[in-house]
Order: C-alpha cells, then structure tokens, then sequence
C-alpha cells in the first residue's frame, strides 16, 4: 500500500504542477500567412509555493506560454512537500522538473479546471486540478485534490500562490 501511495502522490504532483512549449503563431487558414497571436494572462514566468499536509511547503516555479486556451511550459517544484495518503501512507516529494500541457476553460482564459483519471498500481485515481490566475495577471491560486481508494480514508489536498516575477 505504501508503493501505491508513493505512485499516486509523485503522480498527482506531476499533474499538479505539470504545463511544455506552445508555438507563438498560427497559419491564417485564409491567407496561409503567419498571424501573432497576443499571449494569454498565464503567459510568464511565476514563482511561489505550494503546501501540502502537516504544514509542509515547497517552492515551485513555472514558466509558461498561453496561445488561445493552450497553456504549456515547464514547471520545477523544490523539496519540503509533504502528502498524507491516511492508511494508504504518506510521503515527502523530491525535487521535481517537468513539462506538461492544459488548457483554460472555454471563454474564461483565466481559469484552468480540469479533471484527470490515472493508474496507479491497478487503481482508478482522479486528479482535480483548479487554478484561476488573478484579472491583473499577477498572482495564481491552484487547488489540486487526489480522490484516492476509499480504503486509504483520506483525498489530499494540494493548495499553490504564485506570484508573477517582473
């Protein structure tokens, strides 16, 4: 079980904090002309903390391109994180880089939601991804919660600010 939890967690995270590179312009289907598409809200570079369980913290910073409701870039978190599995275990998450894709949700460039389900060890683990980046553009809040097997009695819950370097 405690594989298990370590699998969700270090899984979770990767989604948690996961966004690759998006290209910077569009063929116009009209004129086969290459057209600048203006940067959405979550274009930047933004650097904060994401806290975990028993008042643990690490840093995390992202680095971001927003074309249309495409959001990609990459991400690295520090070391400090702390998740509570319940019965399922816990576990500290290590320094971690990675890239990932999302999108913002149709309409609203300044809200990703998204609902993910992943294997893990044979189980169905969903993901709940929120983040909403402010009307200036300067802070993002994300909520991310794990709905782990009813067995471990407990879903985590993963809550990040980030602020936009200038």
């Amino acid at each position: 079980m405690k594989k298990l939890s370590v699998s969700i967690i270090i899984t979770f995270v990767v989604l948690f904090i996961g966004i690759a590179r998006a290209a910077a312009t569009e063929i116009s289907e009209t004129t086969n002309m290459p057209t600048m598409i203006t940067p959405g809200p979550f274009e930047g570079v933004f650097s904060g903390s994401v806290r975990g369980d028993n008042g643990s913290q690490a840093p995390i910073e992202l680095k971001l391109t927003h074309r249309n409701e495409a959001v990609e870039g990459s991400i690295t978190l520090g070391e400090g994180l702390y998740v509570n599995g319940g019965r399922c275990g816990g576990a500290n998450i290590p320094f971690t880089e990675q890239n990932v894709a999302v999108k913002t949700q149709p309409g609203n460039p300044h809200q990703l939601s998204t609902q993910l389900k992943v294997t893990v060890s044979k189980y169905q683990i969903g993901i709940n991804l929120e983040s909403l980046i402010s009307e200036d553009g300067h802070t993002i809040t994300s909520k991310a919660s794990i709905d782990l097997p009813w067995i471990c009695g407990r879903d985590p819950v993963l809550t990040g600010i980030l602020y936009r370097n200038e």
